[in-house]
């Protein structure tokens, strides 16, 4: 991993989640490999729930690899850019 090279983007989540949910995807995505952080929630209180943004090293991970790894723990959401 190249630590000069870092990207966030922040995911939004279609439907407001759970707080047991909101703690395993942060889990799963900061552990998935080049990811460097990943927080819920966002800037304004409504985004709580919804908003994750994650720190990535976009030389060995992209964002659309992110989205599929929400995809894949049952979360429909999209990419809305920081």
């Amino acid at each position: 991993m190249n630590n000069n090279q870092v990207s966030d983007m922040m995911f939004s989540s279609i439907r407001k989640l759970e707080h047991d949910e909101l703690l395993h995807i942060e889990e799963a995505l900061a552990g998935m490999e080049c990811v460097l952080s990943a927080h819920q929630g966002g800037e304004y209180r409504e985004h709580h729930g919804h908003h994750f943004k994650v720190a990535y090293d976009p030389s060995c991970v992209d964002s659309h690899a992110i989205l599929e790894k929400l995809k894949e723990l049952g979360v429909e959401a999209r990419m809305t850019g920081l």
